[in-house]
């Protein structure tokens, strides 16, 4: 059984306690009550505001008429990232004081580079300081943690720090600035990386140890496309993909075989646009062993004999080229356009019996 920590009711499993807790407290995915991040839940999921929600929202607007001007929040109210984060350093650490917690920048920062959550890191200041707090008092307490991060150890990484980036990020592109927008998912990308145990070599995994804010394989193809949507109108951002993808395939080689399949073509992908050609034909070569069964292997490798220009080709690479095409269109794996690579194999047949030609004559 689970307890509603803002009311009295008992819930006998977490899905009927986290519908509770959207559908009463409007609690967000990351188990924490914070009205943009529901708002941002409500938007995603594509729900509507019920009469109930409409007149709530009402109720809120009209008390916030009666606020207290320095504060912004009546006494007893809800806490909202926002209302802590507009306090002074000063005046939450007097609030954390309130409730038995005493805490200077240099006991914060030890225990930060102990642990990767906020949330983690209020649970012991509760634990050490035998902290009796419950409801909108209890969450003060971890979203102070969660300020106090930002302001004295933003150097160390932390779980919450994920959401945050990814929504700058969403924001900057409804701004249309993708550049700015992907650099804030590539920070997000490295806290990732760095707030999961290196043991950790699933996505799976992975989801169930971060925050509830994201699906990790979704978030990692949006990536991957804005990084290749970039690179066609700025270059540099084929080695910075090629970073990210290789970087993924390293840290969780576990994955999906068709993610690991996908981002290791990436990989070859942005080395060909690169000009590495020896590095990529590599890759396709080692792809073409791992997944036999794979046509895009055998066809973009025999593409990278193509660009070279067929004139230039000697007839050992010919013979190659037309290989590894009768391999694309005989591979398990479906092959879109397969009458372009059957065109392709003419080409090269008929170049091919030209070079032999050529080569009879001078003999």
């Amino acid at each position: 059984m689970a307890d509603c920590p803002y009311c009295e009711q008992s819930f006998a499993d977490e899905s009927e306690i986290r519908k509770h807790l959207y559908e009463a407290h409007e609690y967000d995915e990351l188990g924490r009550i914070d009205t943009k991040r529901v708002d941002q839940y409500i938007d995603d999921h594509d729900l509507k505001e019920s009469d109930d929600d409409t007149t709530r929202a009402q109720q809120d607007t009209d008390e916030a008429v009666q606020m207290s001007p320095g504060t912004d929040r009546h006494a007893g109210e809800r806490w909202e990232l926002h209302d802590v984060q507009a306090l002074s350093t000063r005046e939450i650490q007097d609030k954390l004081g309130e409730h038995g917690i005493d805490t200077t920048e240099e006991s914060f920062r030890d225990r930060a580079a102990e642990v990767d959550s906020a949330m983690t890191l209020a649970d012991q200041w509760e634990a050490d300081h035998d902290v009796d707090a419950s409801g909108y008092d209890r969450d003060f307490i971890w979203m102070a943690a969660e300020v106090l991060w930002s302001r004295w150890a933003p150097d160390l990484s932390y779980q919450e720090r994920i959401y945050d980036l990814v929504q700058e990020g969403r924001e900057l592109r409804e701004q249309g600035d993708d550049a700015e927008a992907c650099q804030r998912w590539l920070t997000a990308w490295e806290t990732i990386i760095a707030v999961t145990p290196d043991d950790i070599t699933t996505l799976e995994a992975a989801d169930d140890h971060l925050p509830n804010v994201l699906s990790l394989e979704p978030f990692l193809r949006s990536v991957d496309n804005d990084l290749a949507t970039l690179a066609a109108d700025d270059p540099p951002y084929h080695e910075r993909r090629l970073e990210f993808c290789r970087e993924v395939c390293t840290r969780f080689p576990d994955a999906p075989a068709e993610l690991l399949l996908d981002f290791r073509h990436f990989i070859a992908d942005s080395l060909t646009e690169l000009g590495r050609l020896d590095e990529s034909r590599n890759e396709f070569e080692t792809l073409i062993r791992d997944y036999p069964e794979d046509p895009w292997a055998y066809k973009k490798l025999a593409d990278s004999y193509w660009q070279d220009g067929v004139d230039g080709l000697t007839a050992e690479e010919l013979k190659r080229a037309v290989k590894l095409y009768e391999q694309a269109l005989t591979a398990e794996g479906s092959l879109e356009q397969p009458s372009a690579v059957s065109d392709r194999i003419d080409e090269l047949e008929r170049r091919l019996a030209d070079v032999d030609s050529s080569e009879a004559q001078e003999e």
